[in-house]
């Protein structure tokens, strides 16, 4: 069995990947329903295999789509390992009919969604994070600032 990668965040601005990874995993889903609508275009069943019936625009639509995700989590989460790209291995096997491999990239991302609530953030997420406090407590009384250090230590996500 593969050892999975621990879950990093490269991009210190937590919030924005997880907003970005949202809105790919959204125009997946409607990659989705395009892909359920394919009606199976005509191809040569002696010379090629059967997933040339989803048509050859629609196999590019889904590089693109594959490149295009594969190029963010690479630029902002360490340790997607997991969620394989361009190896025609798994669901990235070229005879599987797009439907199959969509079915499959959205399995992968619902994993990656669920599993980024423990992934570890940078050092620089937490200096940031640091430097908020600070600046909220500056010009404070001592019991104001007390009271703002105590609701972001209850809850350090929401920023106090």
């Amino acid at each position: 069995m593969e050892q999975v990668e621990n879950l990093d965040f490269l991009n210190p601005n937590r919030s924005w990947v997880i907003k970005e990874l949202d809105k790919l995993y959204q125009e997946w889903l409607a990659w989705e329903i395009e892909v359920s609508r394919i009606v199976d275009q005509t191809y040569d069943k002696n010379t090629q295999s059967e997933v040339f019936a989803d048509g050859e625009e629609m196999m590019q639509k889904h590089e693109v789509m594959q490149a295009k995700t594969l190029t963010f989590l690479n630029n902002n989460i360490k340790g997607h390992g997991f969620i394989k790209g361009f190896d025609g291995e798994r669901c990235d096997r070229y005879d599987l009919r797009l439907k199959h491999r969509v079915k499959h990239r959205l399995q992968d991302l619902r994993i990656l969604i669920a599993s980024l609530e423990y992934a570890r953030v940078p050092e620089s997420y937490w200096k940031q994070k640091g430097k908020e406090l600070v600046d909220k407590m500056i010009d404070k009384t001592p019991d104001a600032a007390i009271d703002i250090a105590t609701n972001y230590l209850k809850n350090p996500m929401g920023g106090g």
